[in-house]
């Protein structure tokens, strides 16, 4: 009879020295510890292979969706300069957004310079403001 088959029969438990209750703990403890991870590799490895498939497919789902909008993009005409209406910048981010997608943009957009307005306030400054104001009232 083994080591294992004396530790886990309840009568024969107590028979056994010090040094073989604390053997058979370390192999119970190694073979849980090992079990886990062979279980955590393996589900690892099912997570790996399903990133691969679900990247690849939304790599040929932005090819064909790419390819249908340069075939409908239409050339943008940007608004003048004079029009401050939220309507009208509202088509210019979108029209901005669109060329910027059509062109195979992956979000490595860089803005390079800023540069102040000159004149008066434009909506989008006010709107920052009565933001900044809300969120400092208690």
């Amino acid at each position: 009879m083994g080591l294992m088959d004396k530790f886990s029969d309840p009568s024969l438990f107590d028979s056994l020295s010090f040094g073989d209750k604390m053997a058979g703990s370390a192999v119970t403890m190694l073979m849980g510890m090992g079990i886990t991870f062979v279980v955590l590799m393996l589900l690892w490895g099912v997570f790996a292979l399903m990133g691969k498939c679900m990247s690849s497919t939304a790599k040929k789902g932005d090819k064909a969706s790419a390819a249908e909008t340069k075939a409908n993009a239409t050339p943008s005409v940007a608004a003048p300069a004079a029009a401050k209406t939220d309507d009208v910048l509202t088509a210019v981010i979108a029209a901005a957004i669109a060329a910027y997608q059509s062109e195979g943009g992956t979000g490595n957009l860089v803005v390079r310079k800023i540069q102040r307005l000159s004149g008066e306030t434009t909506l989008w400054t006010n709107a920052a403001r009565e933001d900044c104001i809300e969120s400092r009232r208690f």
